[in-house]
């Protein structure tokens, strides 16, 4: 046990060292930044020195100091503490920073004009993530790992919501399309929240079924394997007669807007994706339990249903949750496709942005689905945390 914590602390040096090195390589970078005429004309790539001047050498110098840090032989609380405010405080500078640069372009060129973030400042954001990651390996449990895991993100959203950043080019589509955002988000969440929900009430009790009765598993699971690899398109055009026939022939479900294309069968498609991970870790959950464990129920008497709520599905619930977590994340990144069919989400602005060579505007898209795929993998990780620590599973 202590070899392995040890062990886990060596890859972390390694990991901090690594982020630390190309966080130094993207500031050096030639397309930290782009100063571009207007939204659509490429521009002229800078790196964060060229473009920040001499807080281009302060970025500089958080890299240099975080990877030297990762190095020494500070106790591990306090090389976490100082390695990760650096790796995640470049990143929030670097923020500040080309906010500051943007607002400046803005008043100087005018209304067209834009700043976008080229690819080295994402890259960065890679780096920060790397080194944030290795220093909360360091840190114990509670605040310190609390301040070195959410200080970046925090400090992004303090810039954020007071308006330091309204100047740079996504900021800008924002404002542009800040009251259709909203709607698109929204049915982005029915779409995840929708499917997934629908995917765990079908998906659990088919995993369930398979492993009470193993004659059924061939046949369940074959049957969600290939819903599984059906390509998202070919499966939503296979849909567009059925459903375009069922709606012409009942009034209810045009009521109900179900079409061919649209709402309908993106969430049919993407209920379909979501029952495979999570039927598939409910029956490995239920195969894998302890008989020792349900021979002791049954006898102090337990009947089956009594059995299976108060000793199985407690004991199966981190597992079942995994799979619950890859159809949330699996489900985020799918829902995408609802923008090409009619069906709205932030897709929308993804394949809009494409159609019209404004990147900024397929990113307005775009980083909204990584952070919600982001929550959902990290908020899904935590109650499983606190599953085992409450004794639900060990």
């Amino acid at each position: 046990m202590v070899e392995s914590v040890r062990d886990t602390k060596s890859q972390a040096r390694v990991v901090a060292v690594a982020g630390s090195l190309l966080g130094i390589a993207t500031i050096l970078a030639p397309s930290f930044v782009i100063f571009r005429a207007n939204r659509i004309v490429n521009g002229q790539p800078a790196s964060a020195m060229a473009a920040f001047g001499a807080w281009g050498w302060v970025l500089l110098g958080m890299w240099v100091l975080a990877g030297a840090l990762a190095l020494t032989r500070l106790p591990y609380k306090w090389r976490g503490l100082a390695v990760g405010l650096l790796g995640g405080g470049a990143a929030v500078v670097a923020t500040w920073r080309a906010g500051v640069t943007a607002a400046q372009y803005f008043a100087e060129k005018g209304d067209v004009a834009r700043l976008s973030l080229g690819w080295a400042f994402w890259v960065m954001l890679l780096a920060s993530y790397l080194v944030v990651f290795a220093a909360s390996a360091w840190t114990p449990y509670g605040a310190s790992r609390a301040l070195v895991s959410y200080a970046p993100a925090v400090g992004v959203l303090v810039l954020l919501f007071g308006g330091s950043l309204a100047s740079i080019s996504i900021m800008r589509e924002y404002a542009i399309n800040a009251a259709d955002f909203w709607a698109q988000l929204r049915l982005q969440l029915f779409y995840v929240l929708g499917a997934t929900s629908l995917g765990f009430l079908i998906g659990m009790p088919l995993g369930l079924i398979a492993a009470r009765r193993p004659a059924t598993e061939p046949a369940i699971f074959t049957t969600l394997n290939i819903l599984e690899v059906l390509p998202v398109l070919a499966f939503i055009g296979l849909l567009n007669p059925i459903l375009t026939n069922l709606s012409e022939k009942s009034p209810a479900l045009q009521a109900m807007g179900v079409r061919g294309v649209g709402w309908a069968p993106v969430l049919i498609v993407l209920t379909a994706y979501a029952m495979y991970p999570i039927a598939r870790n409910s029956y490995t959950a239920m195969t894998t339990l302890d008989p020792a464990v349900l021979d002791a129920a049954r006898g102090v008497g337990m009947k089956r249903f009594r059995r299976l709520f108060e000793v199985e599905l407690p004991l199966a619930a981190p597992v079942i949750l995994a799979g619950l977590r890859i159809a949330l994340v699996q489900t985020t990144a799918g829902a995408i496709i609802a923008g090409l069919v009619g069906g709205g989400g932030l897709g929308t602005f993804v394949f809009l942005g494409a159609a019209q060579t404004a990147t900024d505007l397929i990113l307005l898209g775009t980083i909204p689905i990584v952070v919600m795929a982001l929550f959902f993998d990290r908020g899904t990780r935590m109650v499983q945390m606190f599953l085992g620590r409450w004794g639900v599973a060990s």
